[in-house]
């Protein structure tokens, strides 16, 4: 393998650790609306709001992932019975990124692995549909900008996973083929089906593993960052 590409939320970090801090967010989307609510009915309602938002925005093969979460907040508060106004919907998404940025810790034994990978000069690249407003400060609060050989979100590839072009375009940054390219992720649509169906191997990382619907089966099943090196022939 000349390339590894992984996945970011979810899989250098965890998004599940972030669940009581984005809570937060939808504390405020309750008061603004005026709504009384449980933090149990608060998160029903926001899975509701993005059962709407995500058919609505992302069958596109590119959508803004503010839009996103702006329009999930909104029928958020529409699930609560209630409505906030779009000030209030770009506050939120707004108080969300911050807290992603300064609440995100990465995985442990992620820069090992991103060291050990480059070290026997394997292209290592970060491959995510997070916002460059969002996806940037974070690579810098990691240390991971001189760590990486690329770094490829969604907005700067026009295209957001499991849209082909975004793999294509992560695998010219890389200069390899293909079946050169490891793809390493925590969503079977997004980083096992999207990749392998334009000839990528994958490794699905379990531990925020997200579920899809169909056959989607991956190359190899991992449940810690530190396992990638072997899987591309390299010994620690």
């Amino acid at each position: 393998m000349k390339a590894v590409l992984f996945d970011f939320a979810g899989t250098i970090f965890s998004d599940r650790a972030l669940r009581d801090t984005h809570l937060l967010q939808l504390r405020f989307v309750a008061e603004s609306a005026a709504v009384d609510a449980t933090d149990d009915e608060l998160r029903a309602a926001y899975r509701k709001g993005m059962s709407v938002a995500y058919p609505a925005i992302a069958n596109a093969a590119w959508y803004s992932h503010r839009a996103l979460f702006g329009r999930a907040f909104a029928e958020t508060a529409v699930a609560l019975g209630s409505s906030i106004d779009d000030d209030v919907v770009q506050e939120a998404v707004d108080r969300q990124y911050r807290a992603t940025i300064e609440e995100a810790r990465i995985r442990p034994d992620a820069i090992a692995t991103i060291d050990v990978l480059r070290a026997e000069a394997i292209h290592v690249q970060i491959v995510s549909n997070i916002d460059d407003e969002q996806l940037q400060p974070m690579i810098d609060r990691f240390g991971l900008r001189d760590r990486l050989d690329a770094v490829t979100s969604s907005e700067e590839a026009g295209s957001c996973k499991p849209d082909p072009a975004i793999y294509r375009y992560a695998l010219a940054k890389a200069g390899c083929a293909p079946g050169e390219a490891l793809f390493v992720g925590d969503s079977l649509q997004h980083d096992v089906q999207g990749p392998a169906a334009v000839g990528m191997r994958t490794a699905l990382l379990t531990p925020d593993a997200k579920p899809a619907t169909g056959d989607v089966r991956p190359d190899h099943v991992i449940n810690a960052l530190a396992e990638v090196p072997h899987l591309v022939g390299v010994t620690l």
